[in-house]
């Protein structure tokens, strides 16, 4: 009813007494003197090409000619025809009438204007006013001082960009796993960022796994294979057997940790696993035409003496697996390594136990024929 009450009186009041004969605004502004039939000649031509009929009908009643006529359709005005009436005209194209000498001068003196003062390249605009995650864009002045225009369009880009590398800031600090919205406006906040950067559901929409690339050059991945300290996983006894379980949520994607151990060749971990009854801590895989093992069977290992890795203590399941190997090579302080890394085929709930496929068949272990009920754990 208020914003009724508010139409109602622009077009019964204000809008009446500006279009009326003899009020001159051009003088006020500095603007050519642009008659209203020209106007109306100008937005008719422009509709009859463009609109249908009942389109070209609300212009005409918008555009009414008189106050009699303005005071008979004003009053019928809603709402909707309004903004219906306000988005066609929006929509027709804009060009300055061939009867208005005035007009056609001063969009001449326009252009002469802007080739004989260009407008400086945005790069350059860049190096005066470098774009971060933190600090405010330049302000009016600080623009003028410059020597840059004063609108809005290079400092709307400035903004822009800012936004995008604060959005790949956020992003970056979920590399590993899936964010929450609760994470990401923790990080927010410790920014002190106020505006000009998403919202959590943004970057929770933005979110994608690492690929394999991408893994293998990430701060918090190589971090983690370096330090072997993975958080949201802890080590639970099952009835005599260890096993894994989540402490927090894990959305699918995401890297829970690496089956860490020392990296020897497919022939040396045949050797060891022909001495076991079972397969144990070994896992066998393919590396360019080459079969390589990763070791985790010797305890402690020899980058970690004092450390009892996760997920060595990963448990196989060819039927109830929720994450999955997946090998790269990762570029440590020593070189490169051939890591696993385990990630999440599914969402994982808090406390649920971390499982994957080994991929041995039963009847091919060893040559062996026997049930190896261990495989499904």
């Amino acid at each position: 009813m208020e914003e009724a009450a508010m139409l109602d009186a622009y077009y019964t009041w204000i809008r009446p007494e500006c279009i009326r004969s003899g009020v001159e605004h051009g003088n006020s502004y500095k603007l050519p003197n642009i008659k209203s039939q020209q106007v109306r000649r100008t937005v008719e031509t422009d509709a009859a090409a463009n609109l249908t009929e009942e389109q070209k009908a609300s212009v005409a009643h918008y555009m009414a000619h008189s106050t009699a006529v303005a005071n008979q359709h004003y009053r019928m005005k809603t709402l909707d025809s309004v903004v219906s009436t306000s988005n066609l005209l929006s929509s027709l194209s804009c060009y300055s009438s061939d009867d208005s000498e005035e007009g056609a001068q001063a969009e001449k003196r326009r252009r002469v204007e802007e080739v004989s003062s260009p407008t400086p390249d945005f790069d350059l605009f860049l190096q005066a006013f470098p774009v971060g995650i933190t600090g405010q864009p330049p302000n009016k002045t600080q623009r003028a001082k410059a020597g840059f225009p004063t609108d809005r369009v290079f400092y709307d880009k400035w903004r822009a960009l800012q936004y995008s590398k604060r959005e790949q800031h956020l992003l970056s600090k979920f590399s590993r796993y899936a964010p929450t919205a609760a994470k990401v406006a923790k990080v927010i906040e410790a920014e002190g960022w106020t505006a000009n950067h998403p919202r959590p559901k943004d970057v929770i929409a933005k979110w994608r796994p690492l690929s394999r690339a991408q893994a293998q050059s990430d701060p918090a991945i190589i971090r983690g294979v370096t330090s072997q300290k993975w958080s949201g996983l802890a080590v639970k006894d099952f009835g005599g057997q260890k096993g894994v379980v989540a402490t927090k949520a894990f959305g699918k994607g995401s890297i829970l940790c690496d089956f860490h151990g020392k990296v020897i060749t497919g022939a040396e971990g045949r050797k060891m696993a022909e001495m076991q009854d079972e397969l144990g801590h070994l896992f066998f895989f393919k590396h360019g035409s080459e079969e390589v093992c990763i070791d985790a069977e010797t305890f402690p290992c020899e980058c970690h003496p004092s450390l009892e890795t996760t997920g060595r203590w990963i448990t196989h399941s060819k039927k109830k697996f929720n994450v999955q190997p997946c090998h790269c090579v990762v570029t440590l302080q020593g070189g490169d390594r051939d890591v696993l890394l385990f990630q999440a085929t599914k969402a994982i709930s808090k406390d649920e136990k971390i499982r994957f496929d080994h991929s041995i068949k039963k009847r091919s272990f060893c040559g062996e024929e026997e049930e190896l009920e261990w495989l499904d754990g």
